[in-house]
């Protein structure tokens, strides 16, 4: 039986699921280091806007702007 995760997730989920080596090479792919990412993982540190949008793109989603920083990317309200 598959396992079901979800879609969207904020970091400390993503490195629980993923884990550490996949959170480390998602690290580099954005040019930061992995503590870095423990660091926004446990709430210590924010991502740049910047930092954000990628870590999205590069984690094909599973990673959401919404979630990683929702004072700078709400989510929209469906009508």
């Amino acid at each position: 039986m598959a396992l079901s995760l979800p879609l969207n997730m904020d970091m400390k989920r993503y490195i629980e699921t993923e884990g550490r080596e996949a959170a480390i090479r998602l690290a580099q792919k954005a040019g930061t280091k992995y503590v870095y990412l423990s660091q926004i993982a446990s709430g210590f540190r924010k991502p740049s806007g910047r930092l954000t949008l990628a870590l999205e793109r590069l984690s094909d989603g599973k990673l959401t702007r919404h979630e990683l920083r929702p004072d700078l990317y709400p989510e929209e309200k469906q009508p």
